[in-house]
């Protein structure tokens, strides 16, 4: 699954960690740009989760820039242990407020051509599935501000969910610390809460590496609360 906006540790060490797309800066003319990117892990980790189960990770994006401000993509993976293959969808828009504050918003849609999602009520229990391989089957809408090292990231399903993800990050040279919670009042796939803690490095503007644990969760599930180590590698191209 795409993590939209670049972590800010990533940003400071003029690199990337994990899956980003490209944030457009706003330019006084239109000038649009196109950049592609390819990386491998050795896991599949998405907000404080391995979707892989301990297996290797390899995706590629195509990110358009409109130059002011703009932008859209496509963003393809190997897929997850459950889900399998995937590709997203996005497009949003990026501007500076000051020097030191800027603002990102966007909508995002989730592809799994080979994965049906389970539709529960109130109480978590299923009540229907909906095949995933379509535009809308499952989408989050973001927001992400940050201002002065600090970030703000939200995402909420808007496809008929209660699912919502929030994010704190703070970045300082080529180290950045994350704290996620996951917010399901179904009870599902992580819990009706579940916050986690990811410690990063940016090693160069290739490799990184990131640390990732549970720190509260809801659920009995113990394997959830083990410490994820991933190492990422990724090229990014200007077209």
């Amino acid at each position: 699954m795409q993590t939209l906006r670049k972590p800010l540790s990533s940003l400071l060490a003029a690199g990337l960690i994990g899956s980003a797309a490209l944030a457009a800066s706003p330019a006084m003319a239109f000038n649009p740009s196109t950049s592609a990117t390819f990386g491998a892990s050795n896991i599949y980790l998405w907000r404080g989760v391995d979707l892989g189960t301990g297996d290797a990770h390899v995706y590629g994006s195509l990110d358009f820039d409109s130059g002011v401000g703009a932008y859209a993509g496509v963003w393809a993976a190997s897929g997850d242990s459950g889900a399998g293959q995937e590709y997203d969808l996005y497009a949003g828009y990026a501007t500076d407020i000051t020097d030191d504050i800027s603002v990102d918003a966007a909508i995002i849609n989730y592809i799994y051509p080979k994965q049906a999602r389970v539709v529960r009520d109130d109480q978590g229990n299923i009540t229907d599935t909906v095949d995933q391989d379509g535009f809308g089957d499952f989408s989050e809408a973001y927001l992400g501000i940050s201002a002065y090292g600090l970030g703000i990231d939200y995402y909420k399903d808007v496809t008929g969910s209660d699912y919502e993800y929030v994010a704190a990050s703070y970045g300082y040279d080529a180290f950045g610390v994350t704290v996620g919670h996951h917010i399901d009042e179904a009870g599902a796939p992580f819990g009706e809460d579940m916050t986690h803690l990811d410690l990063s490095f940016q090693f160069n503007d290739e490799l990184s590496f990131v640390a990732s644990t549970v720190v509260d969760s809801d659920t009995s599930d113990d394997t959830r609360r083990t410490t994820l180590l991933q190492a990422v590698y990724e090229l990014s191209f200007t077209l």
